[in-house]
């Protein structure tokens, strides 16, 4: 049976692993799990098209292209995974690692058996760099924690979000990651309090009283909230949602659009900025609403956010969930 499988969190890092003196295959898993809607296999006959036209509205992604690069990803784990006596997941900290740890380890938990070596490495971004080392603090997966990510993962797939809640009040610490990153994608829910998620709630703070350049926006609500994982595509897209609504909360000035799927960005991007709309100022304040102006449609794992009414929200001084 050949060697070792690498199962690592995208190209960059898979670049570096390349580098080094550590032997074995590499698969570079690019889906982006914490974004439109999930389902328990991400090639599912049914789920699949509705995330690739969702993935086309948010980010010009080509349908077909998105379809045949999640079938080709799923594929080459079934056929990889199926050759190698030892798969090694490389993982951090953040929301969009963590996801991407708790489905595949879900995905591979019928391989867990003498001939096949099920290992993880999770480490902070921040020490990435020292793959040596990392590699030297290998651990094998125990069975505590495939059976806590094949519970989040089965609650994150639930078309609701009490369950994800409640497993919150267990413990995760097995995966001692996984709980701050989960805190994070509750907060991506609306708030009660204005319709906004904690990451819209920053942007909004950012921008309050002055003009940003994308730029430097980008920066800072990366920073602050690097729980997310948060790519300048996904970034993109958030604020096209908040600027291309019924009643905008931010406004764009230096282009007309911010680019989308394997665009190059436009001349002198660096001079584009963002500023706050009166609607924004009000929504900011508490005055409005964004969610009873502006209705929403997206998806947070299996929960689909649709309209203005009877939406999932957040109280963001208990965090319990209502549907307002």
């Amino acid at each position: 049976m050949p060697g070792k499988l690498h199962i690592v969190n995208g190209d960059a890092f898979g670049d570096k692993l390349r580098k080094s003196s550590i032997d074995g295959e590499i698969l570079v898993w690019r889906e982006s799990l914490y974004e439109g809607p999930i389902g328990m296999r991400m090639s599912d006959s049914l789920l699949l098209p509705i995330r690739a036209s969702y993935m086309y509205r948010k980010h010009g992604i080509p349908e077909d292209l998105f379809t045949s690069t999640t079938l080709h990803q799923e594929k080459q784990l079934d056929m990889l995974s199926g050759e190698a006596s030892e798969i090694v997941l490389w993982f951090d900290q953040d929301l969009f690692d963590q996801l991407m740890l708790c489905y595949l380890l879900t995905r591979l938990s019928n391989l867990q058996s003498s001939q096949t070596r099920l290992s993880l490495i999770q480490y902070d971004q921040r020490i990435e760099h020292q793959i040596p080392q990392l590699f030297s603090e290998v651990s094998t997966v125990t069975e505590g924690q495939l059976n806590i990510a094949a519970k989040v993962w089965s609650a994150y797939s639930a078309s609701e979000p009490l369950s994800l809640a409640i497993l919150m009040e267990e413990d995760l610490s097995e995966l001692p990651f996984l709980k701050r990153a989960l805190e994070a994608n509750l907060g991506r829910y609306p708030s009660m309090q204005n319709g906004l998620s904690s990451l819209e709630q920053l942007i909004l703070e950012e921008i309050d009283r002055r003009e940003v350049s994308l730029y430097s926006l980008f920066q800072h609500v990366s920073e602050k909230a690097s729980d997310f994982g948060l790519g300048d595509l996904q970034f993109w897209g958030m604020l096209e949602q908040l600027r291309l609504c019924d009643h905008p909360l931010i406004s764009l000035t230096g282009g007309d659009r911010l680019p989308q799927y394997g665009e190059p960005l436009p001349v002198q991007f660096e001079n584009w900025r963002v500023r706050l709309t009166d609607a924004g100022k009000l929504v900011l304040t508490g005055k409005e609403d964004h969610i009873a102006m502006n209705g929403i449609g997206d998806w947070i794992g299996g929960v689909h956010l649709q309209g203005k009414k009877l939406i999932w929200r957040r109280d963001r001084a208990n965090s319990r969930f209502s549907k307002l």
